[in-house]
């Protein structure tokens, strides 16, 4: 490639790569997904900005006469002791400079740095929208592993009487448990609670993907508690406590990025599995969606992902009006296949 390629180890802290990251990534939000709308420049500054403590991030950026045309991301857990096996790895390649080598030529890069590290499985996602990257996916070797359905929610659509429903059960367990909204970030003195509860996600299913359960730490939730509140998100958490000890049993999150400011992104929701058949992941979601209607009236959606094969969390979705838009396959090949395919 006569391209330049240019590689980066640091945050990005200048303002015209900022601006020239923006415009390409939104040639992506347009092909993936047109509904979304443009993100923000300062959305973009603030991520490419992000100086995380719970991974490292290499980059490489392509430019041709002084346009971005290519990117890849190396995403490295440096916390979660029980994957330190793979690395996530995302290629970008402009839609006027593809299928000339360039896609290769940025896998290869990272297969490089994931060899460097040790990490022996590289993991890569596609987009349904983009039906392209799934073929590309294959074509080099790669092994689908999970597939996720991305659902949306119309809120106009959403049968009031049965989130009141699922209130009022969770209300009539009063004497049990009681609700805690977050305003700001977790306090300390919860932060293990918020650790527990992360690992009740590792009850998701993970397919064909080999992938073991996170060892979620502290700092893996203040990391992502950063970068959250360093792009101006807007953040909607709420807990569910035991009265009889004070231990937060679960909680929820919903996420509201301005640059798309119409769109809720349903994080994670968990319950421990000591308190599970009571109903309390719906009270959870019907209070936040209440929440959501007086406070956010400019929300008019709401999307969240689910493993495909996750019978359960989908069906409570699904009850909740929740409705297919797309899917994300995972894929996964061993560092060294990447290497050969990539003819290096």
């Amino acid at each position: 490639m006569s391209s330049d390629i240019q590689r980066f180890d640091e945050p990005i802290t200048d303002p015209a790569l900022h601006t020239i990251h923006n415009a390409f990534d939104n040639v992506f939000i347009a092909e993936e997904d047109p509904s979304f709308g443009e993100r923000r420049l300062e959305d973009t500054a603030a991520r490419l900005s992000s100086d995380p403590d719970d991974h490292v991030l290499t980059r490489w950026l392509v430019f041709d006469a002084g346009e971005l045309i290519g990117e890849a991301e190396v995403y490295r857990d440096t916390e979660d002791v029980a994957n330190e096996h793979m690395v996530w790895l995302e290629a970008r390649v402009h839609p006027n400079h593809r299928r000339l080598g360039l896609g290769t030529e940025l896998l290869w890069l990272g297969a490089v740095e994931a060899r460097e590290h040790d990490r022996r499985l590289i993991m890569m996602e596609s987009n349904s929208m983009v039906p392209s990257g799934a073929a590309f996916l294959e074509s080099i070797g790669a092994e689908p592993g999970l597939e996720e359905r991305i659902s949306q929610l119309i809120i106009d659509e959403v049968d009031l009487d049965l989130m009141d429903e699922w209130i009022d059960r969770g209300q009539a367990q009063s004497d049990r448990f009681e609700l805690f909204w977050l305003d700001g970030r977790w306090p300390t003195a919860m932060l293990d609670d918020v650790v527990a509860l992360a690992h009740v996600m590792n009850d998701a299913p993970m397919g064909d993907l080999a992938f073991n359960d996170q060892a979620f730490t502290t700092t893996h939730i203040t990391s992502e508690e950063d970068e959250v509140f360093e792009r101006g998100f807007t953040r909607i958490a709420l807990a569910v406590k035991q009265r009889s000890d004070e231990r937060m049993v679960g909680y929820t999150q919903l996420f509201i990025n301005p640059s798309f400011p119409d769109l809720g992104q349903q994080g994670d929701t968990g319950v421990h599995e000591d308190a599970r058949g009571n109903g309390l992941g719906k009270w959870l979601k019907a209070e936040v969606f209440r929440y959501l209607l007086r406070e956010h009236p400019e929300i008019t959606r709401i999307r969240t992902g689910n493993a495909s094969s996750n019978a359960h969390m989908l069906a409570i979705n699904e009850a909740m009006g929740f409705r297919p838009h797309h899917h994300t396959t995972v894929w996964q090949i061993p560092t060294a296949d990447l290497l050969d395919q990539a003819g290096r």
